[in-house]
């Protein structure tokens, strides 16, 4: 497998009504242009999600800049007053869904997340709250986390692969989240049927797991993610690298991280970290935007399949 990297499209630090991220780009077809949404920060480090819109004839070009968050925070107590960050969007019924993942900041440990979806009616212009409430929360059986979804649709059926905290690991005084990939599926896109079913196994009980990105693509699913220690992972030895893994239905899957061929490059913006990929077709071709350094501080690019096998 054989990616091109075409360079970063967006540097918020090259915008001053930016803030300091352009955290998990993802991206929404139209004609003409692909909006990708991401998650900005404000001054309290709070993220926010914006978009961009870049020209569909060359993503390396950005013809729209939307200054202002589509959502504001959450109502005080609900699941995402203190963040809101993008996650996968899609058209459905004449409408626009966006889920995202929503934060409160916790006492205990540093936050909990949540799924949320925000809709529009007017294919993207501007978004609502669908519900006060999360679709996707902590449960019987995942009682930590449960965010970053990737979904398709299918005969009627949503599939929904996402993270699901499994317990958070006291790493130098300060607890840190360990995540998995589990899937679930539902008829409506709302309430899921939850089989606490684990898609890839960690390595070692360190490894954390974020934000899958599932096609179906040459009649095989595909999916890409990225993967982390839990030590020294902010930009150091143990930081964010993106991994794939191949499923003939999409519940059993065989890691593959060794044949992505995407990893980091000295001296670039993409030097000590590769995270947060989101894979879709666009006029024929495979592409990935991602982050690179920092969780996303210095912003997004892409990269183009240029040989698969």
């Amino acid at each position: 497998m054989a990616w091109k990297r075409m360079g970063r499209i967006f540097n918020p630090a090259d915008y001053d009504w930016a803030g300091s991220h352009a955290q998990v780009p993802t991206p929404l077809l139209y004609d003409d242009r692909v909006r990708v949404f991401y998650a900005d920060r404000n001054a309290d480090g709070k993220s926010y999600t914006t978009y961009v819109d870049l020209d569909r004839k060359d993503l390396s070009r950005v013809i729209y800049c939307h200054k202002q968050p589509i959502l504001d925070f959450g109502a005080p107590g609900t699941f995402d007053d203190d963040g809101v960050m993008p996650s996968y969007a899609l058209r459905h019924e004449g409408r626009v869904l966006l889920y995202y993942s929503g934060w409160n900041r916790g006492v205990t440990v540093p936050y909990r997340n949540s799924v949320g979806i925000a809709v529009s009616d007017d294919d993207g212009a501007t978004f609502r709250r669908l519900y006060e409430g999360p679709v996707l929360d902590r449960s019987p059986l995942e009682p930590y986390i449960a965010v970053t979804p990737s979904i398709l649709i299918e005969d009627g059926l949503w599939r929904m692969w996402y993270i699901s905290g499994v317990r958070w690991a006291l790493v130098e005084g300060k607890y840190e989240p360990v995540y998995v990939i589990k899937y679930c599926h539902s008829r409506d896109g709302v309430s899921w049927d939850r089989p606490n079913h684990l898609c890839i196994p960690p390595q070692h009980d360190r490894q954390a797991f974020s934000h899958p990105t599932v096609i179906k693509h040459l009649g095989r699913y595909m999916m890409w993610y990225c993967y982390r220690d839990s030590v020294d992972y902010r930009d150091g030895e143990g930081a964010y690298r993106i991994g794939y893994a191949e499923s003939p239905d999409g519940l059993d899957w065989t890691r593959m991280d060794e044949i992505n061929g995407l990893g980091t490059v000295p001296g670039d913006w993409e030097s000590t970290m590769t995270c947060y990929p989101f894979v879709t077709a666009i006029d024929g071709q495979v592409v990935m935007f991602y982050n690179g350094n920092g969780f996303g501080r210095t912003g997004f690019g892409y990269a183009v399949l240029e040989q698969d096998q």
